[in-house]
């Protein structure tokens, strides 16, 4: 199918409808029965690199294989028992290859104890409550530009889908004070990594058949907030403890362990905002997992971003962002003496300068230009002269997408 024939087919799926379970988007489709309501987006991107490949072969002529597609419904079954399930379409190059998935589909059952306080559970395929954007990382309305800090979020790596849902419960709590309020959610699940190529990006094989199994995922998020969220501050962790069970005489089996921290702070005014995160990624493997990478190994992950809404419809974007792939090698070096590649393929550090416009109700179109040095968190799919030590350490990424919900 032809470039042209796959974005006409995008559009005329924008008859669908989208939504999200906290109501962030309030336009909706009524269904007639109760409260039920359904919702929907379409959005459809363009990126164009100088060098590199992101998110297809956008190398000089630009690729057309970045697609966001979801349908959402939900409603109430009783007063305090919500249902909501959505289906999600994307395509991102060879760092996305699922194309339709269960987003998320989950009872959420909430407990009022008082006018301040609520307690809840949420049970089924669940979004990973992670730093501030990975609930919803999906949908570009919630997004500051097209793509997010890929340093923190990362999209083009094969741990996305892992990163995003798992199969299990959650647990939350929010208490309000005055202007204050405090929030606490629990998980522990299932992960999805037997997707999207996260067995290969754990066990550090190019190719690694065979399954993970294991302990359940635990994720933990605590959140202050002031004044309706004009101030937020937020603390996330995922621990990971997962065996591999390889099927293979080549390949052999062993076990991961990873620990990833994440510290969240947002301040909001009428016509800026102002944002940073900072991560690491704690990771060790078993011996008998050895690579030419090390087999304990500490990443480190940041970026500081500002928003300035200057007209009604208008609103740009300035971001720095930085991954580094051993947080006591910042240079690349020392990981570039163990395997022989390119100091640049150990980190990442990325200027972006971004637009959005909403031209009219419901109708985005948002473009950001990225400066970039370093492949660190490029996708091998995508890129596999990163191996041959072949990328581009100085490159250029421009994205564009254009959306429409209701």
């Amino acid at each position: 199918m032809s470039t042209f024939s796959k974005f006409c087919c995008i559009a005329t799926l924008t008859i669908f409808a989208f939504g999200l379970p906290n109501g962030r988007i309030a336009l909706a489709f009524e269904l007639g029965v109760g409260d039920w309501q359904a919702h929907g987006f379409a959005s459809q991107g363009y990126t164009y690199t100088s060098g590199n490949n992101f998110f297809g072969n956008s190398r000089h002529d630009g690729s057309f294989d970045f697609r966001e597609i979801g349908i959402n419904v939900a409603g109430h079954v009783y007063p305090n028992l919500l249902i909501a399930a959505q289906g999600l379409y994307r395509d991102a190059g060879g760092s996305d290859t699922d194309n339709f998935r269960l987003d998320f589909a989950n009872l959420d059952y909430r407990y009022p104890i008082n006018d301040e306080s609520t307690i809840g559970i949420r049970l089924g395929r669940i979004k990973n409550p992670f730093g501030l954007y990975n609930d919803t990382r999906d949908v570009i309305w919630t997004r500051p530009g097209v793509t997010l800090p890929q340093s923190v979020y990362f999209d083009a790596l094969a741990l996305r889908q892992a990163m995003i849902a798992s199969d299990g419960g959650l647990i939350y709590g929010r208490h309000t004070f005055g202007d204050h309020g405090l929030s606490a959610e629990f998980v522990t699940a299932n992960p999805l990594d037997n997707t999207g190529g996260a067995t290969e990006f754990l066990t550090g094989f190019p190719t690694a058949p065979g399954r993970m199994t294991g302990r359940p995922l635990l994720i933990g998020r605590a959140g202050y907030q002031w004044k309706e969220g004009r101030f937020r501050l937020l603390f996330s962790i995922v621990d990971l403890n997962r065996d591999f069970r390889s099927s293979s005489s080549i390949v052999p089996s062993g076990n991961i362990k990873t620990l990833y921290p994440l510290a969240s702070a947002q301040l909001n005014f009428e016509k800026w905002s102002f944002t940073a995160e900072y991560g690491q990624v704690i990771t060790e493997r078993s011996e008998s997992l050895r690579t030419l990478i090390p087999l304990k190994n500490t990443s480190e992950s940041f970026y500081v971003q500002s928003e300035y809404r200057f007209a009604p419809a208008w609103t740009a974007l300035l971001r720095f962002d930085a991954f580094f792939a051993d947080i006591h090698d910042r240079s690349g070096k020392r990981l570039a003496q163990m395997t022989g590649l390119p100091k640049s393929n150990f980190l990442s550090r990325d200027i972006t300068f971004g637009l959005r416009w909403t031209f009219a109700k419901n109708f985005m179109v948002a473009a950001d230009y990225h400066r970039i040095h370093g492949t660190g968190w490029l996708s091998l799919a995508d890129n596999p002269q990163l191996l041959q030590g072949a990328g581009d350490p100085n490159w250029d990424l421009v994205t564009v997408m254009f959306s429409y919900r209701f």
